[in-house]
């Protein structure tokens, strides 16, 4: 019987894991609560991801678990189911200290706050009250869920907003909490950062890969990325934000886990840390760190696991970059003639994979306001020197433009 990889969640972007596993001869078996899920796999068990126990037994009863090897998430909420079946597996997993800090937003700041590593106001709320209304008194703050996924329930709002704004705020964030507990921070300006981690059992910690983040303006007060551009920043300052990054998976004793971590650099260059997942996401983990570390990612996690030691640094990089290339509109955008981002870069560019769905002319565009409501992607491959930001941007612009008309 064929080893069986088990994926806590049916979303498209998973694909790329569940092709990899597939042509590992793997059978994927897809765990989703959807009757429907975007990805099914070799199977779908129609089970709620944070509700491990059913999971497990399902599994048993169906005579299934004597062939499962390996569980993986990209979903915050499911990192505990994952984690104890792959426990039940007889595999290393994070420790209890290391999963209740990855996630409570409110935890992995009072670490962080007590290593010197946080550089902004960050304070938890069970209940709205003044305090709350006196901190925007004196800064932008961002509203956000404690415990939550997908950029949901989130907003900015400048200094001094109403007061009624604020409310609002706090109950949007409360109704996507888990624990209804509340994030209100200082919002900070400057440049945002993704590092990619794993850790071993033995206190190693291996930076696999580092991104440039940008946040789309297609968006009401809210903080959604559209495109993560890995091995796209100068050496010495991947390296510098990596070890960074390392202090910061320490500080909250993960192990044996990935670490997917976004940092801020702020505009006095200091950096600050805004959270941290105990995972890593679809296309990031099958190809998008791969590409620009020459290793492969969920290959060394299984073995890690399994008892592996890795190396305790920032892994030397490939010649080449990658892209988690999310298509962006502004509101009321309507495509008159069609193209795609490829049309525009250099022909030594590849997109491994892509979904262009939306990308039809006559569509429509308004404003997006979480991860899930991106209209489409690309997940780019090519040499370092030909795929930069400043690149992609000018592309970007082009394609706009053609699509509109102008051009």
């Amino acid at each position: 019987m064929k080893k069986v990889f088990l994926l806590l969640g049916g979303n498209k972007l998973n694909f790329g894991i569940m092709k990899k596993f597939q042509k590992k001869g793997y059978l994927v078996y897809v765990v989703d609560w959807n009757k429907e899920p975007q990805l099914k796999g070799d199977k779908h068990y129609q089970i709620d991801v944070k509700d491990a126990d059913t999971i497990i037994n399902t599994l048993i009863k169906a005579g299934e678990w004597r062939n499962v090897v390996f569980a993986y998430t990209s979903i915050d909420l499911a990192v505990p189911s994952v984690a104890r079946i792959n426990s039940k597996l007889g595999l290393r997993t994070i420790s209890d200290e290391g999963l209740d800090n990855a996630l409570s937003k409110a935890k992995m700041t009072q670490r962080w706050k007590a290593c010197n590593l946080l550089n902004r106001i960050s304070e938890s709320y069970e209940n709205f009250n003044d305090e709350i209304y006196k901190i925007n008194e004196h800064m932008s703050i961002i509203v956000k869920p404690n415990i939550s996924s997908s950029s949901r329930g989130i907003t900015i709002l400048p200094r001094k907003s109403a007061r009624h704004d604020i409310a609002l705020a706090y109950e949007k964030a409360r109704k996507e909490s888990a624990d209804n507990r509340i994030i209100i921070e200082e919002f900070v300006e400057g440049t945002e950062f993704t590092v990619d981690m794993l850790g071993d059992s033995y206190g190693n910690v291996c930076v696999y890969g580092v991104s440039i983040k940008t946040h789309t303006k297609n968006t009401m007060n809210n903080r959604i990325s559209v495109k993560l551009h890995y091995n796209a920043i100068e050496d010495g300052f991947q390296q510098r934000i990596a070890n960074y990054g390392i202090m910061c998976y320490k500080a909250l004793n993960f192990s044996s886990s990935l670490g997917h971590l976004e940092v801020i650099v702020k505009n006095d260059g200091t950096i600050t840390p805004i959270e941290i997942g105990a995972r890593s996401s679809g296309f990031i983990a099958s190809d998008l760190i791969d590409i620009v570390s020459g290793e492969d990612y969920l290959d060394d996690l299984i073995q890690v696991q399994n008892g592996k030691r890795i190396m305790n640094g920032f892994h030397a990089q490939t010649n080449k970059s990658s892209v988690y290339f999310f298509y962006d509109f502004p509101n009321k955008f309507e495509i008159k003639k069609e193209c795609s981002v490829m049309d525009f870069l250099d022909s030594s560019i590849i997109s491994r994979y892509y979904d262009r769905t939306n990308i039809k002319s006559g569509n429509k565009f308004s404003l997006i306001n979480n991860d899930n409501s991106r209209y489409g992607f690309e997940i780019l491959e090519g040499n370092k020197y030909k795929l930069t930001v400043e690149r992609l941007a000018q592309a970007e612009y082009s394609m706009l433009n053609y699509m509109e008309g102008k051009i």
